[in-house]
């Protein structure tokens, strides 16, 4: 079967920003050329790697995790630890400026607190954590070996790798922060331990956003609302979302998606007056820039609004951006962004061909300007951003044969309205890129054999690294203080 007879349910959520039109499919001759092993790794972290998932119970929820010793509670720094990884390239003036927080977090963790400064530049997460004591690398945390369960790298994607984090946050719970300007990190830190150590929240009311735009003929956002946003609003549903922590659910999807009303959601306008709700989880489209474009640095994986008329080159007013974060404080908030390029970039497109390679679409890879704004809010910045790097696929919500599947989504959001650490919620994913890489490796096999067809395959590796590609930006041991918001009526 040729590749090219892509499902037409595989959609990316993007829209370039030079034609208004919706980033395409995977380029067939790319999917040929990563089968064939040329040019990207994306293929082969394979279940040699991977160790079967336990199940855990915390607070009497039952969870599977790759995680922590079953033994520790992984909401206890005192038990799970924390450290923090600096690049190479990070100066004392960050670590200074990153003070209040890394004393807050040793205070926290006692024994269990550790700073490393010894990744090196052609290092993986494998290769690292050998030198840390855990040989051969990926197994059950165990923070008496060295390196705690929550770890927060501080540094560029260039510095140090997405690819790095990505196989780290298979067991561990990884986080990443990395600012333009040496203010932003200290008012990060002032920010979450603001945060942690106030009399109360600043939501003293459980309230969250949902934002969805919906835009005819396409197909992106309207499986999104369909599959997705109005499903976890169903009034008449079992599981509405939010319901059974007692979250009221503001609803902005379709029409009602509109740049303005989200801006006026994130300065308030709730029982809890000028504070953000506690938690957005937005789903659309993600813009995208091409390389050298003077927008694409600020302006890549911006939120579509349902401003945009699909079709017609997209305009700053129909997108929500770094620039659009002002006049609000976003302290205490959670957001979780589905979006292409939501979280950051590579330099290179591996899903598209130039002459039998993957072309360059960026002088170097990014965190995206939009979470970095977000994080580093001077009036008051958010906890964390939980965001995708590279494209967005529908397979962080459909299967890889078509069927709706968003109990893995639906539980990193209701952990995080439990009041879970963000790093630890997100653990759901990394079961899924981890489960998905063991049938990706059996078909890798197939398809030597004959048996498999690159359709087939391309759809196991793309929604392999669909589920891999979700990072946290900011700290992982952050968390809602549900405890002392008051229950929506």
């Amino acid at each position: 079967m040729p590749i090219d007879e892509m499902d037409e349910e595989l959609v990316a959520n993007g829209v370039s920003a030079a034609t208004g039109a919706v980033l395409p499919q995977p380029d067939p001759a790319a999917v040929e050329r990563l089968i064939r092993g040329e040019g990207s790794a994306s293929l082969t972290v394979v279940d040699n790697r991977i160790k079967k998932a336990r199940t855990v119970t915390v607070d009497g929820v039952e969870l599977e995790s790759f995680g922590i010793d079953h033994t520790l509670d992984p909401e206890d720094l005192a038990q799970a630890g924390w450290g923090v990884i600096f690049a190479a390239d990070i100066g004392d003036d960050v670590k200074r400026a990153l003070a209040p927080l890394l004393e807050k977090r040793k205070a926290q963790a006692g024994k269990h607190y550790h700073a490393f400064e010894d990744v090196r530049p052609d290092d993986d997460a494998v290769a690292w954590l050998g030198r840390q004591g855990y040989k051969p690398g990926l197994d059950i945390v165990d923070p008496e070996k060295g390196v705690p369960y929550y770890l927060l790298i501080v540094g560029s994607p260039a510095s140090i790798p997405m690819s790095f984090q990505y196989v780290l946050d298979t067991y561990w719970a990884v986080g990443r922060i990395f600012f333009p300007a040496c203010d932003d990190y200290a008012q990060y830190a002032r920010s979450v331990v603001a945060y942690e150590e106030a009399e109360r929240p600043p939501q003293y009311v459980k309230r969250a956003v949902l934002f969805a735009p919906e835009h005819a003929f396409d197909a992106a956002t309207r499986m999104f609302t369909r599959d997705v946003a109005k499903p976890f609003l169903d009034e008449g549903g079992a599981r509405p979302l939010g319901r059974r922590q007692k979250f009221h659910v503001q609803p902005l999807i379709g029409d009602d998606a509109t740049k303005e009303k989200l801006v006026t959601a994130l300065r308030g306008g709730g029982d809890d007056g000028k504070a953000a709700p506690a938690l957005l989880f937005s789903g659309g489209h993600g813009m995208a820039f091409d390389r050298g474009h003077e927008l694409q640095v600020e302006h890549q994986g911006a939120l579509v609004c349902q401003d945009w008329k699909p079709g017609h080159p997209v305009q700053p007013t129909d997108y929500f951006s770094a620039s659009d974060v002002k006049d609000m404080n976003l302290s205490g908030m959670i957001h979780f962004m589905f979006a292409c390029y939501g979280g950051g970039w590579e330099m290179y497109d591996t899903f598209r061909d130039e002459n039998g390679r993957a072309p360059q679409i960026a002088d170097a890879p990014r965190i995206a300007r939009l979470p970095q704004a977000m994080l580093a809010h001077p009036e008051g910045g958010a906890l964390a951003v939980v965001a995708h790097v590279d494209r967005a696929w529908s397979y962080s919500f459909r299967t890889a044969s078509g069927g709706i599947q968003t109990t893995g989504m639906r539980e990193v959001l209701d952990l995080i309205l439990m009041g879970r650490r963000v790093g630890n919620a997100l653990d759901r994913f990394n079961l899924k890129w981890a489960v998905l890489s063991a049938p990706l490796a059996d078909a890798m096999r197939d398809f030597e054999r004959g048996t498999t067809s690159a359709q087939q395959l391309a759809k196991l590796w793309i929604a392999r690294d669909d589920a891999r590609n979700y990072v946290v930006i900011g700290d992982p041991a952050v968390r809602l203080r549900v405890e002392n918001m008051r229950p929506s009526v």
